[in-house]
């Protein structure tokens, strides 16, 4: 099992709050992090344009790990990095777990989208089709 990334944590010296003892952590992540999303890796995003369909398996898989691959996403497919046992770095696994299942779900055809059950883990859906 692969070490987990630490993001970086920055603490706000002045909690916008009336609370003196309120505290709100601002995360920020590396862009060298395979947790890091950039403005450009939304879930909407269509990352490759190769459409899976009932033929085109071998093609369509390609094209997604080469994707997932330049984007440092492909360890989480292939369970390189698993879910983090520390709650402070679950929220950002969660974000990019939802974004690869997007991605995935954005790059099939409807017919057989249709057929697929509801997955929330990017490597359960992998692995199904």
């Amino acid at each position: 099992m692969a070490a987990e990334p630490p993001p970086t944590t920055e603490m706000n010296p002045d909690p916008p709050s009336n609370d003196p003892d309120a505290e709100i952590i601002y995360r920020k992540i590396d862009p060298s992090s395979p947790y890091y999303l950039g403005s450009n890796d939304n879930p909407g995003n269509m990352i490759r344009t190769v459409k899976l369909h009932a033929m085109n398996y071998e093609q369509w898989a390609r094209s997604m790990r080469l994707s997932l691959r330049s984007r440092r996403k492909f360890e989480f497919i292939d369970s390189t990095i698993q879910k983090p046992m520390n709650p402070a770095h679950l929220c950002d696994w969660d974000a990019v777990q939802s974004t690869l299942v997007q991605w995935i779900m954005n790059t099939i055809n409807e017919t057989q989208k249709n057929m697929i059950p509801y997955f929330e883990e990017e490597e359960l859906l992998w692995d199904l089709l």
